[in-house]
């Protein structure tokens, strides 16, 4: 039988893979058109959704280092956790720098 720890180690686990699994899946089964405004909301409540996802997943992770031993399952919840917000971070650096680079050159000069 499983002891309190290894059922927290578990949820950090399984929280960690519900933030890499939940937004795809959730933009694959929502296939509507929608109004701009109504896409924000969109992805606006698929960003909240996985945030809490996220911070239930760190809660557990934590409250599994506290009371176990040996919290492997939980280490690989928090580095899924980390892993998805560091990836989406990147993401945003790399759409800004080529954004970047595609605007016209202004030389301040007439």
């Amino acid at each position: 039988m499983p002891s309190f720890a290894d059922v927290l180690a578990a949820g950090a686990l399984a929280c960690g893979l519900a933030t890499w699994l939940f937004p795809p899946l959730r933009i694959a089964l929502s296939r509507r058109k929608r109004s701009s405004l109504a896409a924000v909301g969109f992805t606006i409540g698929v960003f909240v959704v996985t945030a809490y996802l996220s911070a239930a997943g760190l809660l557990l992770a934590l409250l599994a280092f506290v009371f176990a031993e040996h919290a492997r399952l939980a280490w690989f919840g928090l580095f899924a956790v980390v892993a998805f917000w560091l990836s989406i971070v990147m993401a945003m650096i790399y759409s800004d720098v080529r954004r970047w680079r595609r605007q016209p050159k202004e030389t301040g000069e007439r």
